[in-house]
């Protein structure tokens, strides 16, 4: 072969060869954009369903109520839970596609509303929060605030001081996030515990400056007795309002018995020493058995423990009834929730077990919250046979117990029942 041809041949090659690396590397290219592309379609996915009328938008927004600043009516803290974890999921593919393709995709707008739909989970949580603190104010089933309908006539708690309203109070007022008409309503409801706890206040110096100790003093007269009485109508709770009535009727034995008195003063002055001599005594007789009377009502749990004083009145506020007898069984932190199986998951503090004498009659676990409330534990009165001997089906059915766990408010109740299931205490 000559030297000419053999340089043809040569050039040839090289060509070809630099044709085919062309194509590779162009189908390279294309192959990059492809994935670039279907990255960022991804994303535009992602930002559809987080923007305004998109999947998640609306799920999230349905935490609130129709105008996105009350919360929803019923809300509770999983929904909210559940509604973040779905955002976050959406953060981790944001994430993951920045970091591998970098600059060639856009993820601005789709951090943009993810991270406002963050903003706006958050807000829902820190309501949330604030609801349930204010809704422990008052004593009423009823919630003072739930969705947009607000109570603003219930009656507080029996044991409600300025200080736990004060707690509340400036726990909103650290987050300038609350604001709106939803901050009003919140606002008027404390307001509204706050003038209740003033006339409580108010009624309590009438009754010290009217007595002494459970006697009323010998100087009261019908205006004191009618400014209390009229002081004492605007009390909602009626755990309260009897309390002062009581101190309301030994005022009215006092005031009339003195009455009584004033009117034997018109008869001749031997008749009316003795017949005043009489009377008077009567009087401080049936003042002193009113006062009595009264202080044994106060007194009617006296001599019992706090331990005691509890579980009965977590079990009326369970049950509402009176069993043959009341069982108490401490069960400390750490505890297998399930006896069956030391695989299940344990009760996070101490909770008491309280039954009656049968079966029949009932069972609950709780821990108690030191605070007007408890937790109650859904606690199988028999656990299903495969919790005994599989661990996963144990740990499961434990796990969902703790989950479900529910706040339950323990009012005082009345002190006759509650002695009564003391006095069957096992």
């Amino acid at each position: 072969m000559t030297k000419k041809k053999i340089v043809g041949v040569s050039i040839g090659v090289v060509a070809l060869i630099v044709v085919i690396i062309g194509v590779v590397v162009f189908q390279k290219q294309a192959s990059e954009k492809k994935k670039i592309e279907e990255a960022q379609s991804q994303i535009a996915s992602i930002e559809k369903e987080t923007k305004k009328d998109g999947d998640l938008y609306k799920e999230i927004a349905s935490l609130y109520s129709e105008n996105q600043d009350f919360l929803a009516e019923k809300i509770d803290l999983e929904a909210i839970e559940t509604a973040e974890e779905s955002l976050s999921k959406k953060q981790v593919e944001v994430d993951a596609l920045k970091k591998k393709y970098g600059s060639d995709v856009d993820v601005d707008a789709a951090e943009l509303y993810i991270k406002k739909l963050q903003q706006k989970i958050a807000l829902a949580n820190d309501k949330l929060a604030v609801q349930t603190d204010v809704n422990k104010l008052f004593s009423s089933k009823e919630s003072a605030i739930d969705g947009e309908t607000i109570q603003k006539q219930l009656p507080i708690t029996t044991e409600l001081t300025k200080e736990d309203i004060s707690d509340v109070s400036e726990r909103i007022e650290a987050n300038k996030e609350l604001q709106g008409d939803w901050k009003e309503a919140i606002d008027s409801i404390i307001k509204n515990a706050t003038n209740q706890v003033d006339q409580v206040e108010k009624i309590k110096k009438m009754i010290d400056e009217a007595f002494d100790g459970n006697v009323p003093k010998d100087t009261v007269k019908q205006s004191d007795y009618d400014s209390l009485n009229k002081e004492i109508a605007k009390v909602r709770n009626e755990e309260l309002k009897i309390a002062f009535t009581s101190k309301l009727i030994l005022m009215k034995t006092m005031i009339d018995t003195k009455s009584q008195l004033d009117s034997l003063s018109k008869q001749q002055k031997e008749a009316e020493e003795e017949a005043a001599k009489a009377v008077e005594e009567a009087a401080n007789a049936a003042v002193n058995a009113a006062a009595e009377q009264a202080s044994k009502a106060d007194d009617i749990l006296a001599g019992y423990s706090d331990d005691q004083i509890e579980y009965a009145r977590v079990w009326l506020a369970k049950f509402g009834t009176k069993p043959s007898e009341l069982n108490a069984t401490r069960i400390a932190a750490g505890t297998p929730i399930n006896p069956y199986n030391a695989s299940s998951m344990t009760y996070p503090t101490e909770v008491i077990m309280l039954s009656g004498g049968f079966t029949a009659e009932g069972s609950i676990v709780y821990a108690s919250n030191h605070n007007g409330t408890v937790t109650i534990y859904s606690v199988p009165g028999h656990w299903p046979a495969a919790s005994a001997a599989d661990p996963e089906v144990s740990m499961t059915l434990t796990q969902e117990i703790l989950d479900n766990a529910q706040v339950m408010s323990v009012p005082a109740g009345n002190p006759n029942d509650v002695r009564d299931l003391i006095l069957i205490q096992r």
